[in-house]
């Protein structure tokens, strides 16, 4: 954050979730209320993901732009400028690249779309296309993706135990939301898992 260039770090922060948070609410099936079928796993990581996407990456694109310093990220230092700088630029690299992947699963969801942990609906279908094609789960590596990106930004302990927090709860819905889409899919969704095996990060079949 102290790096010279956190001025235009901050205004592409901005400008991307600016742009993603406007494309998530308004993008079809976003509007309307959801229950998680999950229990306190997802209503957890469905208020933690809203509160980050909508609330704390913002946050954090304007501290940069503003160049204000917040004690409560607990930030560190590297002890080279240089060292800082490519933790920055790689961090960036993943927070555009984990944006880019998130936008392109929920349009490729469209009304499809549910929070974590809800069931499908009788008009929903199982989505094959897009990024689906090569991981089952894209939605939660963008999650992963753009965090850890923004941790690697800032350089904050406070954010990298966010990280963890959001993989933890991620690593307990995924079983379950399997089971969900089994149910709903029985047949259809048994033969994309045989031939998409990844669930967060594309996998060769073995």
């Amino acid at each position: 954050m102290i790096a010279p260039y956190s001025y235009i770090l901050g205004l592409i922060i901005l400008l991307v979730s600016g742009i993603t948070g406007g494309i998530l609410f308004f993008a079809p099936g976003s509007i309307r209320l959801q229950r998680p079928d999950c229990g306190w796993v997802g209503w957890t990581f469905n208020i933690f993901n809203l509160l980050f996407f909508l609330v704390l990456i913002p946050f954090c694109g304007a501290m940069m732009l503003l160049n204000i310093h917040t004690p409560i990220f607990l930030c560190v230092s590297p002890s080279s400028t240089q060292l800082h700088i490519v933790l920055e630029s790689l961090g960036l690299i993943l927070f555009l690249f984990g944006s880019c992947l998130l936008l392109w699963s929920r349009l490729s969801l469209r009304r499809s779309f549910r929070l974590a942990g809800v069931k499908p609906r009788q008009n929903d279908y199982l989505t094959l296309h897009g990024p689906y094609k090569f991981m089952r789960h894209p939605m939660y590596s963008s999650a992963i993706l753009v965090l850890l990106g923004l941790t690697l930004i800032l350089l904050s302990i406070v954010m990298a135990i966010m990280f963890f927090m959001m993989l933890w709860l991620i690593r307990r819905l995924i079983p379950r939301e399997e089971i969900q889409l089994d149910q709903a899919y029985p047949m259809a969704y048994a033969e994309y898992c045989r031939r998409v095996p990844g669930t967060m990060f594309p996998q060769k079949n073995p």
